[in-house]
């Protein structure tokens, strides 16, 4: 029997499975955050090795002789390694966690699709610390959008979220709108008693990309409290994630109108959704109904759209990350 272990690593949290050939889940682990652009490439390949170790320590559990050693290959879902560049960096670290051991790397939405549709075709929506939209077609090819990190994009993740509530505060502290009772949650929340100290705190160690992210919990309390502001901040997370994905399945579209010979067949788009921010009911619901609207809006431009549904994934990105590994093996 061959055992593959599995990370599915981003902003805040790696988490890391082992696995048997059958793919039962034999053991988990969690460690910090393993973004590189987040925390750089070593703590990012201590994070992978610590949550590696805890998996295989569970695992040992079931399989008392299971060692490092044993393992066929493992799989590295990162996010921040979209371009080569990049994953360059996190390949030089990892060769030392991985033991000798043949390893595949590649980002995190890539795995999550991977566990999602155990390898055939389909769209992944992650929204977690940032967003990102991830598309394979029934011929391997990828497509893209968003996931450009929390300066450039990742609109609708959770770290967008918290930083449009941290303005949101500074906007009520300031008269430009009225005081809310988002602004008075936020600064309560973090302990501050003014937007004065705000500033202090997203300059300090802090004001980190995960704490501010974490913020977006609160917004979605605030929201179903009633608080406008909140609501606000929460239909335009919904707004920007709808138009992330429309953006995929719209590209997967044209193309399979590039690549048809004579009239286009109607292709079916199962679309999972997953991370952090869609544990909150409301918001995945809300997220679903806006990306139905946009399909419905691809469909009236004529596009070959056969049937779309949201579907639930068949397995969480680590466990797609270790059918990367097995898939790398041949």
């Amino acid at each position: 029997m061959k055992f593959f272990l599995g990370l599915d690593g981003g902003g805040s949290v790696t988490n890391a499975v082992v696995v048997n050939d059958m793919f039962q889940i034999l053991g988990r682990g969690q460690s910090g955050a393993s973004n590189h652009y987040a925390v750089g490439t070593e703590v990012a390949a201590q994070h992978c090795r610590e949550a590696a170790q805890h998996a295989l320590l569970e695992a040992s559990r079931v399989e008392p002789t299971l060692q490092t050693s044993d393992l066929a290959a493992w799989g590295f879902g990162l996010a921040g390694v979209r371009r080569e560049h990049d994953a360059a960096l996190m390949r030089k670290e990892l060769q030392k966690v991985v033991q000798g051991k043949p390893f595949i790397l590649d980002h995190d939405a890539a795995a999550a699709q991977s566990g999602a549709f155990v390898g055939g075709a389909g769209v992944v929506l992650s929204a977690g610390t940032g967003a990102i939209c991830f598309g394979v077609d029934d011929c391997g090819e990828r497509f893209f959008a968003d996931g450009w990190g929390p300066i450039l994009g990742d609109e609708g993740g959770g770290y967008w979220i918290g930083q449009e509530a941290l303005r949101a505060t500074c906007r009520a502290g300031d008269g430009r709108v009225a005081k809310s009772s988002l602004a008075s949650a936020v600064l309560t929340s973090l302990n501050l008693a003014d937007c004065d100290a705000l500033v202090q705190f997203v300059h300090s160690d802090d004001g980190s990309r995960e704490r501010i992210a974490q913020l977006s919990q609160l917004v979605f309390d605030v929201a179903g409290a009633g608080g406008q502001a909140a609501i606000e901040i929460r239909e335009r997370a919904v707004a920007n994630l709808s138009r992330t994905a429309a953006a995929v399945a719209r590209a997967m579209l044209v193309r399979a109108g590039e690549k048809a010979i004579g009239a286009v067949a109607p292709m079916d788009l199962p679309i999972s959704l997953r991370g952090g921010l869609f544990e909150d009911d409301f918001f995945k619901a809300s997220v679903g109904y806006a990306v139905g609207e946009r399909m419905v809006d691809l469909k009236r431009d004529f596009l070959p759209i056969g049937s779309w549904r949201i579907v639930k994934p068949q397995f969480d990105a680590a466990v797609g990350a270790a059918l990367l590994a097995q898939k790398s093996l041949g």
